[in-house]
């Protein structure tokens, strides 16, 4: 049976803080963990009845041991960093820079919680488009970085 998260040593006195507070420590934790590939530690994050949800390829994932797989079976030599992370209670929206390689994909993560685990992440992983012609003027578009 996975351990809530804060029932370790090094997370504990995170408790005392608020659930929002809370919340971001865990999707911090969980990036953290994931990118030093410290399975057994991110394991301890997930609620065995995990789902994950990716809606624009109709994936999905039951179960913590499924997702965990997922990122300890991922090829290459990824890193993933925080750009957004908006807590409100037991929900969070993360949008990370996933970068495999010189390859750089955003991902925008929806994570709930429940006792301290990680119940929910739906995924979704936007690119890059051709806008369509626009009548105003004033909608404006950047050059290319």
């Amino acid at each position: 049976m996975a351990r809530k998260f804060g029932d370790t040593p090094h997370t504990a006195a995170l408790w005392s803080n608020s659930m929002s507070e809370q919340t971001r420590a865990l999707i911090q934790t969980h990036w953290k963990l994931a990118n030093a590939r410290d399975w057994s530690e991110f394991a301890d994050l997930l609620h065995p009845k995990l789902i994950y949800e990716v809606p624009q390829t109709r994936e999905y994932i039951d179960g913590g041991q499924g997702y965990l797989e997922m990122f300890s079976t991922w090829p290459g030599d990824w890193a993933a960093s925080i750009k957004h992370l908006v807590c409100e209670e037991a929900k969070a929206v993360c949008v990370i820079d996933f970068v495999v390689g010189a390859e750089v994909m955003t991902g925008i993560s929806i994570f709930e919680l429940n006792n301290g685990l990680i119940t929910k992440v739906t995924d979704y992983w936007p690119e890059p488009y051709e806008p369509p012609a626009r009548v105003t003027p004033h909608m404006k578009r950047r050059p290319p970085e």
